[in-house]
């Protein structure tokens, strides 16, 4: 039954709307510019991640061991303003992506509008 609403759906040649193929782009823009930052933070995190696995083990005396200790606050702010430069970026991201949004709606509704008169 579902596979005869698909194929009469398909036979009579339609298009979809045009805000929503342009809401499906942006759509599909905004997850791609999302995930490559994900990616791209990761990856960073986890080289930070793996420096410090490398440099613990390196620690053979009391000497490498208390440098080891000091670099770790640097580390640590460091990984610290990497978060809030990351969470104030994804919130640029997620900001502009709703600016978008609205302005397609808006403009949607006002050629609906138009229309209907």
């Amino acid at each position: 039954m579902v596979i005869d609403l698909f194929s009469k759906a398909l036979e009579t040649p339609q298009s979809l709307p045009e805000p929503l193929v342009k809401a499906n782009k942006l759509m599909v823009e905004n997850i791609e510019k999302m995930m490559l930052f994900q990616m791209n933070s990761l990856k960073t995190y986890l080289d930070i991640g793996i420096n410090q696995m490398r440099a613990a083990a390196e620690i053979n005396d009391v000497k490498s061991l208390q440098s080891f200790y000091k670099r770790q606050t640097d580390i640590a702010q460091t990984v610290q303003q990497k978060i809030l430069n990351d969470a104030r970026l994804m919130s640029d991201l997620a900001a502009r992506f709703k600016t978008e949004m609205d302005g397609l709606t808006k403009t949607s509704l006002e050629d609906a509008l138009l229309k209907a008169a």
